[in-house]
């Protein structure tokens, strides 16, 4: 959603708009397929609520082993999501926290040395 809200801004060439609604459109799309085939399913297969459960469990970790997937690929070339870290609103808070961090390593190596 936060694509489609982005291809609204018209500081974005068109060029840029028109992939960002279209992303939008696809990733929206895909989470509502999923959130319908996990609903068919469940109630297919399950026949308690524990087994609900499980299955809702299941799908939380993927979900959440998707974030583990892209906290590790930042890590290992902050070229590889920098895109998606600009469109990010806090990305003057992160540089503001980075550079907090510098000036504490240079406050410690200070003290260090002394």
């Amino acid at each position: 959603s936060k694509l489609i809200y982005h291809s609204l801004e018209v500081r974005h060439p068109i060029g840029s708009r028109i992939r960002y609604f279209i992303g939008g459109t696809l990733l929206c799309s895909i989470t509502l397929f999923a959130l319908y085939v996990s609903t068919i399913y469940n109630k297919a297969i399950a026949t308690s609520t524990t087994d609900i459960i499980v299955n809702s469990v299941v799908v939380l970790f993927v979900m959440e082993l998707d974030e583990w997937i892209f906290a590790a690929l930042e890590a290992c070339s902050e070229k590889w999501t920098a895109h998606s870290a600009e469109s990010d609103h806090s990305t003057s808070h992160i540089a503001e926290m980075k550079e907090k961090i510098r000036t504490q390593q240079a406050q410690f190596e200070s003290q260090r040395k002394e």
